[in-house]
């Protein structure tokens, strides 16, 4: 898995290169979630804070679901487990 942020995710949005948007709960952090994104060739990106590799951390599951909304996806994954 590796790593970009919101604008290099928007980009490879609207070339195509991105199939699905996945939220799931953030390792070791209670009530938190991250967003993922799976590319066209299989591989799975995650959202980090702008100009980082560190994750994005979501408090709610609103703020996640709107960040994959910015990025061009109407419709996510849940994942629950």
């Amino acid at each position: 898995m590796s790593a970009m942020d919101l604008q290099a995710m928007r980009r490879l949005f609207e070339v195509g290169a991105l199939s699905e948007a996945i939220i799931a709960p953030a390792p070791m952090e209670s009530g938190a979630w991250v967003l993922m994104v799976e590319r066209r060739d299989g591989l799975l990106e995650h959202m980090t804070v702008a100009r980082t590799d560190r994750q994005k951390i979501y408090k709610s599951l609103e703020s996640v679901r709107a960040d994959a909304e910015r990025v061009g996806f109407r419709k996510v994954t849940l994942q629950v487990a």
